[in-house]
């Protein structure tokens, strides 16, 4: 299998919140030794890019803050900007909002005079209840666009377990409201498109690999893209087994991606 460009999921395939996938680093070596260009591509908006840098470099993972990183926080400012939106109140942490605020002014709370064009919700580990009560208000009383920077429902940590990640927290915005977000990281396919044009390469030239079926495995599904799903994070072989989309390749962990490219 030739592959120009390997697209990464991070928590669950890297790492299990602080602890590396076991020969991950041999992983890496062999891709820069075989020139096979990477992408550590997270939907977790609770970070900026930095974050994950210094993450992924502090694992001894040869890697480029501007070359190697991506999120769905880009791929929210792309839409928004796209559809000439200023006002937004924002869900998310503060990292997201203080990116956010760059672009566009940040609505701090509901009023009933506010001008809001949209609703915005990105993973929030700093999530009060009055946030969601006011985008909730904003939701019922104005006809506007309700954007999440993702769906994951929950987010991989160490031994196995798992905290509530951006998708809880927009079905809970669905059920109250009756409106659903419109979804902009994984397993949105025009992603894709858009990192096949920045790396240059052809679709059939580019790998995913991630431990998600409803995001990094659809992805790939949606976008016509090979993928590899692995069973370090979430998804267990009966889940994949199980899915309606299946990955084109299945492995324990990313320790055996070489032998795969072999």
């Amino acid at each position: 299998m030739k592959k120009k460009l390997i697209i990464f999921d991070m928590d669950g395939t890297i790492y299990l919140g602080k602890n590396l996938i076991d020969g991950a680093l041999d992983t890496f070596k062999y891709l820069n030794d075989n020139h096979i260009d990477y992408l550590f591509f997270t939907n977790n908006s609770s970070h900026d890019l930095d974050f994950y840098y210094q993450k992924i470099k502090a694992f001894g993972i040869e890697c480029d803050l501007k070359k190697n990183f991506y999120s769905s926080t880009e791929v929210t400012i792309s839409y928004l900007k796209e559809r000439n939106i200023k006002d937004i109140f924002v869900i998310g942490n503060e990292c997201l909002k203080k990116k956010l605020r760059n672009h566009f002014n940040i609505i701090k709370e509901y009023n009933v005079n506010n001008k809001v064009d949209a609703v915005v919700c990105g993973f929030s580990t700093e999530l009060v209840y009055q946030e969601l009560k006011d985008a909730s208000l904003y939701l019922q009383t104005r006809d506007i666009p309700f954007i999440a920077t993702n769906g994951d429902y929950r987010c991989p940590i160490e031994d196995g377990l798992y905290i509530p990640d951006c998708g809880g927290m927009i079905e809970w915005l669905r059920l109250c409201t009756s409106k659903r977000a419109k979804v902009l990281g994984k397993p949105n396919p025009e992603i894709i498109d858009y990192i096949a044009k920045e790396y240059k390469v052809k679709k059939d030239e580019i790998l995913i690999v991630g431990d998600r079926l409803y995001t990094d495995i659809l992805v790939g599904v949606n976008a016509h893209v090979d993928t590899l799903c692995v069973l370090s994070g979430e998804s267990s072989l009966e889940d994949v087994c199980n899915y309606e989309h299946q990955p084109t390749y299945i492995l324990d962990s990313i320790k055996s991606l070489p032998d795969l490219l072999k």
